[in-house]
């Protein structure tokens, strides 16, 4: 074998190597599971909101990733009410499920942001291109921020990314949202600081309340695809 052919063969199996891991990190959702969750804890009118993601999730599946984005953005927008854990959950930070999200019709930023998450991975948007962002949000024009979760999407890894974000409702290039200051990023893989390309730690070893969320939603028919 020339070298040519070689280099051709390795650079093959990589490439395999690589699709494979990122169908390994993908997430699927199992609707009847998750309507079954709903309906068992909250009632069936709640279990709407699953029959309603599962019909705008296979509208979108033939659509460009930017559609896509505007279509999770939007929904999560008009079927659920922005609330603050203390009012939803009575606990001062909860990281909550999508059933949970559908069961109260209300949640915070760390909820739309994990909800987007798992609704994007479903429709088979490249896991490594979305991360949960940490951020100081400025108050209007005073200096005092607050902390606030969004979803980026990054077409690569040191691309401007676009936000999507539980108090804003149209998809923006994070260069054009000066009122957020990144802390720090992560998602199913892994951790990542502000600016920079690789990541720095295990997101599942370092996030217990991420590693929590993931555990709960296994029991909700959302998980790794197999």
């Amino acid at each position: 074998m020339t070298f040519h052919l070689l280099a051709s063969s390795c650079l093959a199996l990589i490439a395999l190597l690589q699709a494979a891991l990122q169908i390994e990190r993908q997430y699927t959702i199992e609707f009847s599971q998750l309507e079954k969750q709903v309906t068992e804890k909250f009632g069936a009118d709640k279990a709407r909101h699953v029959e309603a993601l599962a019909r705008t999730l296979s509208s979108l599946e033939n659509k460009s990733t930017n559609e896509q984005l505007i279509g999770v953005n939007a929904f999560f927008d008009e079927h659920i009410q922005y609330a603050t854990d203390d009012v939803v959950f009575n606990e001062k930070d909860y990281w909550a499920t999508p059933s949970e999200l559908f069961g109260h019709s209300r949640g915070d930023c760390e909820d739309y942001a994990i909800a987007k998450y798992i609704a994007l991975l479903h429709l088979g948007v490249d896991s490594a291109k979305l991360r949960l962002i940490y951020v100081k949000a400025k108050i209007g024009r005073s200096r005092v921020t607050q902390a606030h979760m969004v979803l980026g999407y990054y077409d690569s890894p040191s691309s401007d990314p676009l936000v999507l974000d539980s108090l804003v409702s149209n998809v923006l290039p994070g260069s054009q949202r000066t009122d957020l200051i990144p802390v720090f990023s992560f998602n199913d893989s892994g951790i990542w600081q502000p600016g920079q390309k690789t990541q720095v730690s295990s997101s599942t070893s370092r996030l217990s309340r991420w590693r929590d969320v993931i555990e709960r939603m296994k029991k909700e028919g959302i998980s790794r695809r197999s």
